[in-house]
């Protein structure tokens, strides 16, 4: 009896073994399989910030055009007022140089006995604003 008994001790001491051993050999395959699913992971996490962040180089690439396209239509704006002003610089000197050239031709003070004395005094006011430039033309009695 004895034999038996140390036989069947033997067959279980077996089966536990053998059922450690699968234990021991599912418990590698989930270790692997977790291992491989982490690594996934990183791969994909790192795909997607590579991802974000082509997106956010071209978000921002955008925005300098936009601000370079700003700037360039404000100089552009500020030349051409530049350019109205001194157009309307130059008119306003052809005025004076025209009505300089009226002062000469017309008589002297004293010569001016039959001339009527009631003259009116025009003023002109080159104003450069957000619109561009502008004339004023004052006539005073």
């Amino acid at each position: 009896m004895k034999r038996m008994l140390y036989l069947a001790c033997f067959a279980a001491s077996l089966c536990f073994v053998g059922a450690c051993a699968k234990s021991v050999e599912r418990a590698q395959r989930d270790v692997q399989r977790a291992h491989d699913q982490a690594v996934r992971d990183v791969e994909n996490k790192q795909a997607d910030l590579r991802h974000e962040q082509r997106d956010s180089n071209e978000r921002v690439a955008r925005q300098e055009r936009r601000v370079e396209d700003a700037a360039r239509r404000g100089t552009d704006n500020i030349i051409k007022q530049e350019r109205e002003l001194e157009d309307a610089q130059r008119a306003e000197g052809r005025r004076e140089a025209n009505d300089n050239t009226n002062h000469t031709t017309t008589p002297a003070i004293n010569d001016r006995s039959g001339i009527e004395t009631n003259r009116s005094h025009v003023d002109v006011n080159v104003n450069r604003g957000p619109g561009g430039v502008s004339v004023d033309v004052n006539r005073t009695p």
